[in-house]
Parts: structure tokens; sequence; C-alpha cells
């Protein structure tokens, strides 16, 4: 095996470094809080974590078009976004609203393209 093979010491560090660092944060909260009782509100901001990061990264991919807010062209995209949104608050789960939203976009490219 090549010195290629395994990459360069300065890779291998930046590796280790990010490794570390990102035990240390996760176990921050464990290590930190564990057994403690969290305020309310704290608790209340990490129940809302999960869905605005979840809207931070869907958002744009359903809305923009190479990098601009484009409407005309990603209507399908919406339809599809508020079909399975729809669904997923209806039914609840996971995989029923994926294939509603899913199906409700390859329809739409089926008949309007």
């Amino acid at each position: 095996m090549t010195s290629q093979f395994w990459g360069t010491p300065e890779g291998w560090i930046a590796i280790v470094g990010l490794a570390i660092g990102t035990f240390l944060i996760r176990y921050s909260f464990i290590g930190f809080f564990a057994g403690k009782r969290l305020p309310p509100k704290f608790e209340r901001a990490l129940q809302l974590a999960v869905p605005a990061i979840f809207a931070a990264i869907v958002v744009p991919l359903v809305v923009m078009n190479q990098s601009q807010v484009d409407l005309n062209a990603r209507w399908p995209h919406m339809v599809a976004a508020l079909v399975t949104g729809l669904v997923a608050w209806w039914r609840g789960g996971m995989m029923l609203p994926i294939v509603a939203g899913m199906s409700t976009l390859y329809l739409i490219e089926f008949v309007f393209r």
C-alpha cells in the first residue's frame, strides 16, 4: 500500500480533530445534563429545533432553482411539498407522506411537461 492510499498526515490530523470535537460536543449534553431536569423553555426549544432545521433544509430545495427563487419553474415541487405536508399531518408516519409527495411530483411532471 502506498502513502497515497493512506492520505497525508495533515488530513488525518484534521479527521481525528473533527472526530474528537464532534464527540465532545455531543457528549457535553449527556455529561452536563445527565439526571438533571432542563428548564421547560429549553425543552420546548429543543423540541422545535428539529422541525426548524428540517424546514431550513427543505424550503430552499423546494422554491429555489439555480440559486434563485423561481416559483414558476418550481410549482410542481411546491404542490408536492404541500401534499406531503398535508398527508403527514393527516396520517402521520413517514412512508405514506413520502410516497404521496413523490407520486404527486411525478404525476405533475408527467401530465404537464
